[in-house]
Formats: C-alpha cells, structure tokens, sequence
C-alpha cells in the first residue's frame, strides 16, 4: 500500500510503463497467429497446408494502434488462405477455361500450353473460424496483461 501521494504517482507511472501498446500488441499478435495455425490445422487435416502445395497457411502481424493489431497472411500464403476460406475456382460460377483454338497474331493455332482445368472445392471457412476464435480468446489475453502490470507495479 502507499504512503503518500508521490509514493502512489510512482507506482501508478510504473503501471503504465508496464503496459504499453508495444507489449499488449505483441501478446494479441502471438496469440492470434497461434489461432490461426490451429484453425489451419483443424480444417487441412494435421499441417497447415494442402496436399501437394508447397507453402504453408502463414500469417503476420502488424500493431496498428493501440490494442489494434491486424493479422494477415503472408505474402506467399495469401493464395492457399484464400482457397482455404473460400475454395478453388470459387468466383468462377463454374465456368471452365475457354475452349476452342487460340490464334496467333498471324492467323495460326498457337501451340502455348493452356492452364489445365482442376475444377472447383468447396471453401472451409478457415479464416472465419480463426477470427471466432481470436474474438473469443482477446478479452482474456488483455485481462492477462493488465493483471501482470498491476501485480509489478502494486505489489
């Protein structure tokens, strides 16, 4: 307990020293990358990437404000999140590639390879699972922080 009113100033400073939007970002961050995988993990069946696709469902995060931190995937995972979440071919209507020859600017049949058809997956709704997630766990992770403030500053 304090003394005095400059004994109690300290230690209300000390608090808010200790909680500061760098550590209460970086606590929101980890714990949201950490949902993420494990809702990657859920929907893909034991790893955090498809069969058969080399990157992995990856995700960052910047602190944007304070309490604020925006999670988004990796450059490089941003195709299989999307698949994930939404499915192949999902915006496609179910429309297949083009059929017919193409033709050079000559009037020839171009011998160019086409992108084979793969048809379409139904989405998992991966990302919309993570986000439940982190809705649900950010109270506590928040209440964790604070309580360590108060217990170095009070106590």
């Amino acid at each position: 307990m304090a003394d005095t009113f400059a004994s109690m100033a300290r230690r209300v400073d000390q608090f808010k020293k200790e909680l500061t939007d760098e550590a209460l970002g970086h606590a929101l961050g980890k714990m949201a990358k950490a949902e993420a995988t494990a809702a990657a993990f859920a929907d893909l069946g034991g790893d955090a990437k498809f069969s058969g696709w080399k990157p992995t469902l990856d995700t960052r995060y910047d602190i944007v404000g304070r309490g604020q931190v925006l999670l988004k995937p990796t450059r490089r995972s941003a195709g299989p999140w999307t698949v994930a979440q939404s499915g192949r071919n999902a915006g496609d209507a179910g429309i297949g590639p083009v059929q017919g020859p193409t033709l050079t600017r000559t009037g020839r049949v171009s011998r160019a390879r086409r992108k084979r058809w793969n048809g379409q997956t139904q989405g998992k709704g991966t990302a919309d699972d993570a986000r439940a997630a982190i809705d649900k766990k950010a109270p506590g992770v928040v209440q964790v922080q604070v309580g360590k403030a108060i217990r170095k500053a009070f106590d």
